[in-house]
């Protein structure tokens, strides 16, 4: 074999190498991924269903996929999800689990900054931290300005608009457009049309939002109970 032969052998002995290598790190970040995405959708579900052991274990298996696939972003925003649930499950301290999961969220938006679900969850974040300041607003408007129609935008805008005006909240007049457009929307989207009509509810607030929506079709009206 000429030198040329062996190191075109040798080269393609790397390549090889290096390609199983990099399958082998995709593939166990993938795991770990889904293993920790079917828990958290099953907290969804269920929230009483939660244990110590099965938190860590996700907590853990979320920190491999990561480290074997830091520049995911969909893996560092199940982390940030996880830390959350921490916090819900009190099975961390409340601020430095919120903090955790926001130095996350951020990392996924630095990764993709067009993603309006991540916006919309650091925005969540904000409001349990109880942060209401610039930075929630600017969270708020990346979520409505990237996710005009997405489900979970609609959810959180309307949920936190009706909590601010119970609590009679300043921040309400920064969001109000936002918000009455939200509500709208929120009744309308067949994704969100559920969760927004529970959380209306849930503040025994149908006939306010009928007032609120005046303007709006009375197709989009009707879907609310009392504005018939």
């Amino acid at each position: 074999m000429s030198r040329y032969h062996y190191l075109l052998a040798l080269l393609l002995v790397i390549i090889c190498v290096c390609g199983i290598s990099t399958a082998y790190d995709y593939g166990v970040a993938s795991v770990n991924y889904y293993n920790v995405k079917n828990t958290v959708a099953k907290w969804h579900l269920d929230p009483q269903n939660n244990d110590l052991a099965a938190y860590k274990r996700a907590k853990n298996n979320s920190l491999v996929a990561i480290q074997y696939h830091p520049d995911n972003a969909l893996y560092l925003d199940l982390k940030a999800q996880v830390d959350e649930w921490g916090v819900i499950f009190e099975f961390e301290n409340s601020t430095a689990g919120l903090n955790s999961a926001k130095t996350y969220y951020l990392q996924a938006t630095q990764l993709r900054p067009l993603w309006p679900v991540t916006w919309a969850s650091l925005a969540k974040l904000k409001w349990r931290l109880q942060e209401f300041d610039d930075e929630m607003l600017y969270f708020l408007e990346r979520a409505n300005t990237l996710g005009p129609k997405k489900a979970e935008v609609n959810i959180l805008i309307a949920d936190l608009g009706l909590a601010l005006y119970v609590n009679n909240h300043p921040m309400l007049l920064k969001i109000r457009s936002m918000f009455y457009q939200r509500l709208a929307q929120g009744v309308i989207n067949p994704y969100s049309r559920k969760p927004v009509k529970q959380v209306i509810k849930s503040y025994d607030a149908e006939r306010l939002v009928c007032r609120w929506l005046r303007n709006e079709p009375n197709a989009t009206k009707w879907l609310v109970s009392k504005c018939e």
